[in-house]
Parts: structure tokens; C-alpha cells; sequence
């Protein structure tokens, strides 16, 4: 039971992103207002994307051309290697633990320095397993300050669109 037990957090991924990239797709058909919008321009290189500049945190579990599906793994202690995230997402944190986010900026030297950040002391346990709209990130880490493993999911969305909720339920 305890190895099925783990695979339902990503079952149920798959059935979230066949859901949605369902939904756009019906939302687009045959309605032109309901048209995917175009994207603004992404100015951060490919070489910062979440996958590549920090792969130890970020595991791509399904990808498609709509969508991209996440796991993210931050251990005690660690700090992620500075990346973005170039599209629009829901994420869900599934365990959690005390984290400070920094952003970063361009520098005058043209180099990523940090900008900001904010401590993040964890999320009560209702929170969790709830999906939550994210916008696209630029360069940002998080470091894990608790003893306590941050654990999420993200699913991706590589083409914007409009949700139709009038025909859900």
C-alpha cells in the first residue's frame, strides 16, 4: 500500500494536466475572442530555466507541447541555483518548511546580484495540496532554513489562455 501511496500525488498530476489542457483546447474551439492570448517576450536566457540551472530541485515529471508538470525538492538546508520559470502555472506545495526567497536583478556589471527577499515560515497543514495560480518568475532561489523537506508540485502552462469556468460542473 505504501508504494501506490506514493505514486497518487502524481496520478493525480496527470489527470490535473489532462483536465486543463482539455479545458483550453475547449475554451479555444470555435470561439475566436477565446483565442490563446500571445505571450509577452521572455528576456531571461534558456540557461536560467528551472530544469537546467537547477536540476537537483526541479524534476520534469510530464511534459507535452501545452504543458510542463514540475516536482520540486528543496532538502534541509539547501539554497537553489538561481533560475526562473518562463510560464504562467498552478503550483501546490505537498510538505512544508521554513524557506527565504530572494529575487535578483541585473546588476551594473550586467551579473545577477540579489535584490530582495522575504522569509517564508512554512504553510499550515490546510494549505497544503491546493493548487494556486502562479505568474511566470524571473531569477529567484529559495533556501531551505528548517529541518524539513519543501516539497511541491508545478504544472507549467507553455501557451496563455483564458479559463472558462461556465462549464465546470
Amino acid at each position: 500500500m505504501k508504494k501506490l501511496n506514493r505514486y497518487v500525488p502524481v496520478f493525480a498530476l496527470v489527470c490535473l494536466t489532462f483536465a486543463f489542457t482539455i479545458s483550453a483546447a475547449a475554451q479555444t474551439k470555435g470561439n475566436q475572442k477565446n483565442q490563446p492570448s500571445i505571450i509577452p517576450k521572455w528576456t531571461w536566457p534558456g540557461k536560467l530555466d528551472a530544469v537546467v540551472a537547477a536540476p537537483k530541485n526541479h524534476q520534469i515529471i510530464y511534459e507535452d507541447s501545452n504543458v510542463r508538470v514540475l516536482q520540486v525538492i528543496c532538502p534541509p538546508g539547501n539554497e537553489e541555483s538561481v533560475h526562473t520559470h518562463r510560464y504562467k502555472s498552478t503550483m501546490w506545495f505537498t510538505h512544508s518548511a521554513r524557506f527565504i526567497y530572494y529575487t535578483y536583478g541585473t546588476g551594473k556589471s550586467g551579473r545577477l546580484v540579489k535584490k530582495d527577499s522575504v522569509e517564508v515560515k512554512g504553510f499550515p497543514a490546510e494549505a497544503l495540496n491546493k493548487g494556486q495560480m502562479v505568474d511566470r518568475e524571473g531569477p529567484h532561489s529559495i533556501k531551505n532554513i528548517s529541518t524539513d523537506t519543501l516539497k511541491a508540485y508545478r504544472i507549467e502552462y507553455k501557451k496563455d489562455f483564458k479559463v472558462n469556468t461556465s462549464n465546470i460542473f
